[in-house]
């Protein structure tokens, strides 16, 4: 029997700086993906808006959740800055926050991570994770 967990993941950029417009991200979360198979890691779902990112992974239970999520960012990180595509260097917090999701769901959580823009028309990040927050407590 093959077990698997399924994790969404947000990060912010340091300090919660916008530094990510539109047209970085685009290419930043097509690299994202990349660079997670050369990684073995299976990137589900990537998205997010100026100052932080999401992503969806399918994880093995013998897997960290710490070092995935690292990787994704310090690659993501190395990449936009080596490659100069902003002004100033992107740092991420060092915090994050991790949301364990069913296999039933995890079709809505593509399509959540997908809509980042469109949800954050009118709702915060920190409005974003206290929800989160209080759906898993009420679980």
């Amino acid at each position: 029997m093959r077990s698997f967990i399924y994790i969404h993941a947000v990060w912010t950029v340091k300090d919660e700086q916008a530094l990510l417009p539109a047209t970085i991200r685009k290419v930043l979360f097509v690299h994202m993906q990349q660079d997670a198979v050369n990684k073995g890691i299976q990137l589900m779902a990537v998205n997010g808006t100026e100052d932080h990112v999401h992503c969806l992974f399918k994880m093995m239970p013998v897997q960290q959740v710490s070092h995935i999520v690292k990787q994704l960012k310090d690659g993501a990180a190395f990449w936009l800055n080596e490659n100069k595509l902003l002004k100033t260097e992107v740092e991420w917090s060092e915090s994050y926050a991790v949301y364990s999701v069913s296999p039933n769901a995890v079709d809505k959580a593509i399509e959540y991570i997908g809509r980042q823009e469109q949800f954050h028309a009118g709702k915060t990040l920190a409005q974003e994770l206290e929800a989160f927050d209080k759906m898993n407590a009420a679980s």
